[in-house]
C-alpha cells in the first residue's frame, strides 16, 4: 500500500481529501502544518506528498526546497503541490524546488488519483518547468559548487589539505584496494601501493595546476599579474601563499563580507525609501453601510457554510470533482464570515 502524506491547514478540507485517498488504498497520514508534514516525510519516506499551495503563514515551495534538499528523500519520494496559482513564474519556482507536479485547483480528482498513482510507481511525469537551462537550477538532492562560490576554485585550498604524503599513502591505497575487492572488482595483485599513492597524487596536482597558477597571480584587489612560475604542487613542503589569502577560513570570510554589504545596500534602499501619502476621503465619498445589511449578510454567510459543511461531509456526494468544488465554497464562505465585523465595529 503506498504511503502518501496530505498537507493542509484546513482541517475540513485535509480530512475529506485523505478520506478519499485512503477508499483509493493509500495508506495517508494527516499533516495540519508544513513543519508536521516534513519531520514525517522525512521520518517515513513516503511515495508521495501532497501539499496545499495556499498557506496563511508557511510557503509549500519553500517546505519543498527543504524536504528536496535531503538526498535519501529526493531519491525516494515525490512531491505534489495543488494550487490556484499556474502562472509560469509560480511553476518554475516549483521546479525549481523539486516539486514533480503542480495540478490546478479546483481539482479534478479523478486526474489527482491518475497522477498519484503514476508517482507512487515512480513513473515519468512531466515537471511543472523546464529550467535545465535556466542558471542556478538543480534538481532535489543534487548540489552545484558553482552556485556556492561562483565557481569550484575555492575548494583548491581544501584538497592542497587533503592531498598530502600524510593522507595519500600505502596505507590509504591498500584500504581502497580493499574495498574494491569487496565490491568484486579485480586488482592486480603485483601493483605496488607506494607507486599508486604518488601517480594519484601527481595526477591531482596536474588537474588543478593550471587553476591553482591563475589564482595565485592575482592580488587583494582581484587584479591578474603575470605568473612568472608554477605554483607549488599538492602536497608538497613548502609552498607559496597566495597574496589574497587561501585558506578557507579566509575564503569564507571573504564571502561573508561579501554578503553583508550586499545585505547592507539593500537595506540602505529600504531603509531609504519614503511612505506613500494616505489620504481621507471626503465624506461625500464614503459610503454609509446599514448595520443591519451586515447583519443579515453574516447571517446569510453563516448559514450557507454550514449547509456545505454538511453536503461536504463524506458519502453525502459521490461526484468527486463536485465534492471539491464543495470544500472550496465552504473554504470562502468561512473567510467572508471571518472578515465581517462582529459587535460594535458594525456601528
Amino acid at each position: 500500500m503506498p504511503k502518501l502524506i496530505v498537507a493542509d491547514e484546513n482541517e475540513g478540507r485535509r480530512n475529506l481529501l485523505a478520506n478519499t485517498l485512503e477508499r483509493a488504498g493509500y495508506d495517508v497520514t494527516r499533516a495540519g502544518t508544513l513543519r508536521q508534514a516534513e519531520g514525517t516525510a522525512l521520518a517515513t519516506m513516503p511515495e508521495v506528498v501532497l501539499i496545499d499551495g495556499e498557506w496563511k503563514i508557511s510557503d509549500a515551495i519553500d517546505a519543498s526546497q527543504r524536504l528536496m534538499s535531503d538526498p535519501e528523500f529526493a531519491f525516494k519520494c515525490r512531491i505534489v503541490i495543488l494550487s490556484r496559482n499556474t502562472s509560469s513564474d509560480y511553476l518554475t519556482s516549483a521546479a525549481r524546488a523539486g516539486v514533480c507536479e503542480v495540478i490546478s485547483k479546483p481539482v479534478d480528482m479523478n486526474k489527482l488519483l491518475a497522477q498519484l498513482e503514476k508517482h507512487s510507481k515512480k513513473q515519468f511525469v512531466p515537471p511543472p518547468a523546464d529550467v535545465t537551462n535556466a542558471a542556478g537550477t538543480g534538481g532535489g538532492g543534487t548540489f552545484d559548487v558553482s552556485m556556492v562560490m561562483s565557481d569550484g576554485k575555492w575548494a583548491l585550498p581544501m584538497l592542497k589539505g587533503i592531498v598530502t604524503p600524510e593522507k595519500i599513502n600505502v596505507d590509504f591505497i591498500n584500504e581502497i584496494l580493499a574495498q574494491l575487492g569487496e565490491e568484486g572488482i579485480e586488482v592486480d595483485e603485483g601493483l605496488d601501493p607506494s607507486l599508486m599513492s604518488e601517480m594519484l597524487r601527481i595526477a591531482l596536482n596536474s588537474i588543478v595546476s593550471d587553476i591553482d597558477s591563475t589564482d595565485a597571480s592575482q592580488n587583494v584587489t582581484g587584479s591578474t599579474l603575470p605568473s612568472a612560475k608554477k605554483s607549488a604542487k599538492l602536497g608538497s613542503k613548502s609552498q607559496v601563499k597566495k597574496v589574497g589569502g587561501s585558506s578557507m577560513e579566509d575564503i569564507l570570510q571573504n564571502q561573508a563580507d561579501g554578503i553583508a554589504n550586499d545585505i547592507e545596500g539593500i537595506m540602505d534602499n529600504i531603509l531609504d525609501e519614503k511612505p506613500e501619502m494616505v489620504a481621507l476621503l471626503p465624506d461625500r465619498e464614503q459610503v454609509v453601510i446599514d448595520p443591519a445589511v451586515l447583519q443579515f449578510t453574516r447571517l446569510v454567510a453563516e448559514t450557507a457554510h454550514e449547509l456545505m459543511w454538511d453536503i461536504g461531509r463524506p458519502g453525502n456526494v459521490k461526484d468527486l470533482t463536485l465534492m471539491t468544488r464543495i470544500e472550496d465554497v465552504t473554504e470562502m464562505l468561512g473567510d467572508v464570515i471571518t472578515s465581517l465585523p462582529e459587535g460594535d465595529e458594525e456601528e
